[in-house]
């Protein structure tokens, strides 16, 4: 588990400002709009597997670990982006503890 914890601090810094900036788009969105699900506020596990430059095997295990939350439909795996910055953030304080 320290292992893929440790993977998380190949991130830089400028890539953690743009997941809070993204946040905090979507907050704004959201207080200003409504919670509106629709489809730019969903990704699937390839797409995050991308954002991260990770493989889609490695989303498995980060998965298996509970790292990130996810919806599991039919077979396939969708993260809400919302939750996943937040989740990348926690991830990313834990990691520099």
């Amino acid at each position: 588990m320290q292992t893929i914890m440790k993977q998380f601090l190949l991130f830089s810094e400028s890539q953690i400002n743009e997941w809070i900036l993204n946040l905090r788009q979507t907050i704004e969105n959201i207080l200003s709009n409504g919670i509106q699900l629709d489809r730019t506020m969903l990704m699937t596990e390839k797409e995050v597997a991308q954002l991260l430059r990770v493989s889609e095997r490695t989303m498995r295990t980060y998965r298996t670990h509970k790292y990130f939350h996810h919806i599991k439909i039919e077979g396939n795996v969708y993260y809400l982006t919302l939750i996943l910055f937040l989740d990348l953030i926690v991830l990313s304080l834990e990691s520099c503890v």
